[in-house]
């Protein structure tokens, strides 16, 4: 939905973007929304639970991440734009269930996770058309202990920058900039619902070299962000808290 906000109050609500199909069932809808510094807006739909609809098909909006203008327009360079029998709106595809989109400070890259089954959570850096591999590939399992796959991967389809097994269940994203965490500038933070911390991935170039754990069982992490202040920002659920983090000495 676009509005404006005047006040403490929407207006001029309007949808510019609604998936199809609608799939009601309880989980896996995404969904986080980031402006990209081409001015476009990427945002990130689930997969609705839903692995025997044929993630991997373009003709359909689930499991993807898509690009639009802010008024809801297809931008010309799309990759799939004009293709037949394909949803315009799509960047990427072969994802599962991202729950986290942020842009990369440096590079303007646009980055991505998402939660795997049982096991093989992923860390993608996005890149224009590319197949991101859901359910072909995959480092997971059933719940149940059962597999769908024996690929970890496949040709044109792209490998995660990391994953996670066991499942940390990521949620919310942010690349730390500025100067007011001294020795985490260019780090990446991910939130964990599962394991209720905050994930400090130390990064070199588009690589993890190094991961932290930090405020331990704080709850469990819905978002990550950096705020226009320069400061962190952590939101967890049940109670919900956002928390600041202020650095010692500030």
């Amino acid at each position: 939905m676009r509005a404006k906000l005047e006040g403490n109050r929407l207006t001029q609500q309007e949808d510019i973007f609604v998936a199809a199909p609608y799939l009601p069932t309880r989980h896996h809808y995404g969904s986080r929304l980031q402006f990209g510094t081409d001015g476009y807006l990427y945002f990130s739909v689930g997969g609705r639970g839903r692995r025997e609809d044929n993630p991997q098909s373009l003709d359909n909006h689930c499991v993807k991440i898509h690009r639009i203008t802010d008024d809801g327009g297809i931008p010309e360079d799309n990759p799939f734009a004009g293709q037949e029998g394909a949803m315009a709106s799509i960047y990427s595809y072969g994802h599962r269930n991202p729950q986290g989109v942020t842009i990369h400070p440096e590079t303007d890259d646009i980055w991505a996770h998402e939660h795997g089954p049982r096991g093989g959570d992923e860390l993608n850096c996005i890149q224009k058309g590319l197949n991101y591999g859901w359910p072909v590939i995959s480092c997971g399992i059933n719940y149940n202990g059962t597999t769908f796959t024996n690929k970890t991967e496949m040709e044109d389809m792209e490998q995660p920058v990391i994953y996670w097994v066991p499942s940390i269940a990521p949620s919310g994203m942010a690349f730390v900039s500025g100067d007011r965490y001294p020795g985490w500038e260019g780090s990446l933070l991910v939130g964990s619902l599962r394991f209720k911390y905050v994930n400090l991935c130390r990064m070199e170039g588009n690589k993890v070299v190094e991961e932290e754990k930090l405020l331990k069982n704080i709850g469990r992490v819905r978002d990550v962000r950096l705020g226009p202040d320069g400061f962190i920002y952590v939101a967890v659920e049940t109670p919900g808290y956002i928390f600041r983090l202020v650095p010692i000495g500030s």
